[in-house]
């Protein structure tokens, strides 16, 4: 990984730039790759499961919408988001290994149809704690 800094002086007489270029070994990349994953603690197949998403394409849409609300909140992908690949009967399929926060958002992205999201999304509302937003 590189990284630029950029540095300006300025006097009466002059302005002056300064540009450095730092680069990191490999092995700190790596670590921290991996440190960005130590918070992802389900998948989205779970999540699947629980909120009896009927199909695929109902979990990718959740997903997609899972991020896109992190995007719009300024909160990062990576780190709450990491595609990861499985083998299944059906050959090897993708997955995502989730944080918590991506996890439920998740589960309350699934479709407005899908009683096990209407029910969450319910259940939120009425908790007293949200009342206060």
């Amino acid at each position: 990984m590189f990284r630029i800094c950029v540095y300006t002086f300025v006097s009466k007489f002059t302005v002056m730039q300064l540009t450095i270029q730092t680069h990191t070994s490999p092995l700190v990349d790596e670590f921290a790759e991996k440190m960005a994953t130590l918070n992802l603690i389900a998948y989205a197949s779970d999540a699947a499961t629980q909120m009896e998403f009927d199909s695929l394409e109902e979990l990718h849409e959740s997903v997609k919408r899972a991020m896109e609300l992190c995007m719009s909140a300024e909160i990062p992908i990576k780190g709450n988001f990491h595609r990861v690949y499985k083998s299944s009967a059906d050959g090897i399929v993708y997955d995502w290994k989730l944080s918590l926060l991506a996890y439920r958002l998740v589960c309350l992205s699934g479709k407005p149809s899908n009683p096990s999201v209407a029910r969450l999304i319910i259940q939120l509302i009425k908790n007293e704690h949200l009342n206060h937003f």
